[in-house]
């Protein structure tokens, strides 16, 4: 024996021995310190409720259960490897903390996990979860939690999992390369916010599979079973409602990029806070259908989750969904512009990035004059030009006095070697309404050219010689700067169209005047003739009968008068028109306009004024 030991003593209890050692000179702070190569459950084991346990820097080889309320607080990240059986870490005991471990390891089965919690009330902060063989972090039938600021990476079924379980607090996680980011399974209440989900297969996922165990639907009949009241939960899932309700999960300012799909939920939750919604990669630009004309931040159009019936209705917009023109090229050189077209000897203002350590000048060239470096790149031969002021900031050009195509160009001042180009327009605006003269109802063809190409350029259509801020209807340009426009005229009247600058009341052009009448008799006009199953087409009436009984009902072909597959009450005004949805089925088709002296045409008291074209679905 030396030192009081015995030589066959073993290490099991030479490592409660220590733990005890440290207890003895720990009570003042009332924690413990785990060192590799003992074991952390032996310390949690010997622990009272409430004391914290620090685990140093290193590689446990074991799997933890916290099965009192603790405080396991990771020094350096220490790993815990389960190696591949099991949960790395179970949190047991409600109220307990684990803050800054890695865990790593889990098995394969659907109970393994990362970092299992059992139980409610927990923080689980500061940790990563990494090449678990299931999911990084599971959240089994229980409530309260707070999980942030963790890192779950490459576990092969997801990252975060919530299974039954309401009411918790999940934030500020980055998952990655993981099945799912973050995924619900029956779970109710939850707080889901400013979470990282890149590279997943699937970056969210909610679905609702327990109204399969408990409610069975067959024909019209709906069965539900019971569930005694100590086990069940009420909750509001109504579809139409736009707060989120006790039982749907919170969702916003997730930030979810190129997951090979962003979302998927079936269930009825609410995707933003009525301030901001998430940020979704697949949604983010114009050419993904996010535009941001105001310069909020948020997609001017909600983004639908797929899955189900739920929106997002503030999604985030990135700088792409804000229409600018721009030039990158050497060096990360950059010109952008947010107008194409100028005025003759109007100012151009134009933003530009410059390379580091960058002497340079932009010039307004003309695009027959050649482009790249040696004479080229002489500031004499610009028709205007501007130095740089620093790596970057605004310049303000002149636009030349003749209409015409031209290029801005980047020069480095040194050498004379062209670093980026961007072309623009000088022209006068125009507009040109057609035809002169047209029926109520009737559409009238707008064409302009020159408009400065600002998103929120746009054309109204005005009485002629009513002020500008009294438009009947208005239609933006987004971006384009020559075009068509179709715009109907309302009523009996002369009316002009007006273009104007980027949302304001700078007016740019004024067309001619266009004469509306009247039309005599009875018509109706479906717009096309050939749609497939289900498709939509426009039916324009004239005619309808001035004490309001008009009707006009859908027919299929040779089906008599009585019996319409639809219809629909017209109102007092002469004409107007409808948007209709053609059915599934295969067939020719027909619009007929009715008098009426009585709102339902099936009981006989109807005169036929006028039929269409027919439509023929296929």
């Amino acid at each position: 024996m030396k030192n009081g030991l015995s030589p066959r003593m073993s290490k099991s209890t030479l490592a409660i021995l220590a733990i005890t050692v440290v207890m003895l000179s720990g009570l003042a702070n009332a924690a413990f310190s785990v060192e590799p190569g003992n074991s952390i459950q032996s310390a949690i084991d010997a622990a009272n409720p409430g004391q914290i346990i620090e685990v140093q820097n290193g590689t446990f080889y074991e799997r933890i259960n916290v099965t009192k309320t603790l405080t396991l607080k990771g020094v350096g990240k220490p790993i815990i490897d389960a190696g591949g059986i099991g949960s790395a870490i179970t949190i047991s005991a409600n109220g307990s903390t684990l803050l800054g471990f890695a865990a790593t390891g889990s098995g394969k089965d659907a109970n393994d996990a990362g970092i299992k919690v059992l139980s409610h009330g927990n923080i689980i902060k500061d940790n990563a979860a990494i090449k678990n063989n299931n999911y990084g972090i599971v959240l089994y039938h229980v409530d309260k939690n707070t999980v942030f600021l963790n890192t779950v990476t490459e576990n092969k079924n997801g990252g975060i999992l919530l299974i039954h379980s309401n009411n918790n607090q999940v934030w500020g996680n980055y998952a990655s390369m993981n099945g799912n980011g973050i995924s619900m399974q029956t779970s109710r209440g939850n707080t889901i916010n400013a979470n990282n989900l890149t590279r997943n297969k699937m970056g969210i996922n909610i679905s609702n599979i327990n109204f399969s165990d408990s409610i069975t639907a067959k024909g019209k009949a709906v069965s539900i079973k019971y569930v005694s009241s100590s086990l069940s939960t009420t909750y509001n899932i109504d579809r139409n409602s736009t707060s989120s309700s006790p039982g749907s999960n919170l969702l916003y300012q997730n930030y979810l990029q190129d997951n090979d799909q962003n979302a998927f939920d079936d269930g009825y939750n609410q995707w933003d806070n009525n301030k901001a919604g998430n940020h979704y990669s697949n949604y983010d630009a114009r050419e993904q259908g996010c535009k941001d004309r105001n310069r909020d931040g948020i997609c001017d159009v909600g983004f639908s989750i797929a899955g189900g019936h739920n929106v997002d209705r503030l999604p985030q917009a990135s700088q792409n969904a804000i229409l600018s023109y721009r030039s990158t090229e050497l060096a990360g050189a950059e010109l952008k512009m947010e107008q194409r077209t100028y005025l003759p000897d109007s100012d151009v203002n134009v933003e530009y990035v410059a390379p580091g350590n960058f002497s340079g000048w932009v010039g307004v060239m003309g695009t027959d004059q050649a482009s790249g470096s040696g004479r080229a790149g002489r500031r004499d031969m610009a028709l205007s030009y501007q130095s740089l002021a620093g790596s970057s900031g605004m310049l303000k050009l002149k636009a030349p006095a003749d209409k015409g195509s031209y290029i801005l160009r980047m020069y480095n001042i040194t050498s004379g070697e062209e670093m980026t180009s961007l072309n623009f327009n000088v022209a006068i605006p125009t507009i040109m309404a057609a035809p002169a003269s047209v029926n109520t109802c009737e559409l009238i063809t707008i064409n302009y050219t020159g408009a400065p190409g600002y998103e929120n350029d746009w054309i109204a259509m005005y009485e002629s010689g009513s002020t500008d801020t009294r438009y009947i209807s208005r239609q933006y340009l987004d971006g384009k700067e020559n075009g068509t426009v179709i715009l109907e005229a309302p009523d009996t009247g002369s009316y002009n169209f007006r273009i104007f600058e980027n949302d304001s009341y700078t007016r740019l052009a004024t067309s001619n005047n266009v004469e509306a009448k009247t039309r005599n008799g009875t018509k109706v006009v479906v717009s096309s003739t050939h749609v497939a199953p289900g498709g939509t087409v426009t039916v324009t009436y004239w005619g309808a009968p001035p004490e309001g009984t008009g009707i006009i009902g859908m027919y299929g072909m040779n089906r008599p008068d009585k019996f319409p597959l639809g219809k629909r009450s017209i109102g007092s005004k002469n004409c107007g028109r409808i948007t209709w949805q053609l059915p599934y089925d295969p067939g020719q088709y027909d619009f007929r306009m009715f008098r009426s002296d009585i709102t339902d045409i099936n009981q006989g008291a109807y005169q036929l004024l006028g039929q269409s074209n027919v439509v023929t679905v296929s």
